[in-house]
């Protein structure tokens, strides 16, 4: 080996240095990196796991508030309703209120006007029969029974009221 160039205790030499170099880095080296390794792989998978955890965590909470955010909504829209229909009632309860006292002062107008309509009338016939009296005392120049002429003119008052249309 010699003529190689290869000298023999010089390769076992270094042959012993390089295993025992690849034991020293094996065991100081290799070892130890690998178990960081190892435990940055657990890490990651643990970060994973987590993401994932909160991920379906979110996912859940966004259903949550989506469930919470239509069942507002809904309830809303029932109150909008009832608010409606309690409105549409009132206004009907405040118009039917207001027809029924239209039609009590209508009555009590035509009432008033009947009463007022029949005073008048009365104090129509009256000055009618105050008058004719009156006329005929002048005519005859004298008093006549009083009491008849007053039957006399509210029988013709009383038949002129029934000719009436």
């Amino acid at each position: 080996m010699d003529k190689l160039g290869i000298n023999l205790g010089l390769l076992v030499s270094q042959l012993v240095n390089f295993s025992l170099l690849v034991v020293l880095l094996y065991l100081l080296l290799y070892k130890p990196v690998l178990g960081m390794l190892n435990q940055r792989k657990d890490r990651i998978a643990r970060s994973m796991a987590d993401v994932d955890a909160a991920r379906e965590s979110a996912a859940r909470a966004q259903q949550e508030y989506d469930r919470k955010i239509a069942e507002s909504q809904r309830r809303a829209q029932e109150i909008i309703a009832k608010a409606a229909q309690d409105g549409e009632r009132v206004g009907a309860e405040i118009e039917a209120q207001a027809r029924r006292d239209a039609e009590d002062i209508r009555k009590r107008a035509a009432e008033a006007a009947a009463q007022e309509k029949a005073q008048i009338l009365a104090d129509v016939q009256k000055q009618i029969a105050d008058l004719s009296m009156l006329a005929t005392e002048r005519v005859l120049g004298q008093a006549v029974d009083e009491k008849t002429q007053r039957r006399l003119i509210d029988q013709f008052l009383s038949e002129m009221g029934e000719a009436k249309p």
